[in-house]
């Protein structure tokens, strides 16, 4: 016949592994879901005039890119000045909070959170558009998933 003491001592193991168990459960359930992928950023001018647009980006709050570009009014012609940039990869990793400053012909500072409305780990470009006047607008591609 078993003792009082192996009693209890069976007893407090089994309620620990089934608590350790339900722990388990529970750091999955705090697990935040992966962030969007940033694939890419273009900056374009729309605008029938030229426009220099000081451009920063910020990664998870701090800054990883500062970079000014000259771009030419629309322009579809051989040989006119280039109305698009590529923004080089400035980040190590395509995950994070990304957050851009965009400032046009020295005027007032736009931002805007790339990823405010990408699903958890979406593949995604984005494009800043330098409008008529200067104005500033952002456009976001959600791109297929290679992934089921």
């Amino acid at each position: 016949m078993a003792s009082r003491r192996s009693f209890l001592a069976a007893g407090v193991s089994g309620l620990l592994a089934a608590s350790a168990g339900c722990l388990g459960v529970l750091d999955g359930l705090d697990s935040s879901p992966p962030d969007p992928l940033l694939q890419d950023i273009t900056v374009r001018n729309v605008d029938d005039e030229s426009h220099t647009v000081e451009f920063a980006l910020d990664r998870d709050g701090e800054q990883i890119l500062d970079a000014t570009y000259e771009l030419g009014p629309r322009n579809f012609e051989d040989g006119g000045p280039d109305h698009l940039a590529a923004v080089d990869d400035a980040w190590e990793s395509p995950q994070g909070t990304f957050t851009a400053q965009i400032r046009v012909d020295g005027g007032d500072r736009v931002e805007f959170r790339l990823d405010d409305s990408v699903g958890p780990a979406t593949p995604y470009r984005y494009e800043i558009r330098v409008l008529e006047g200067g104005e500033v607008s952002g456009w976001l591609s959600e791109l297929e998933t290679t992934t089921p």
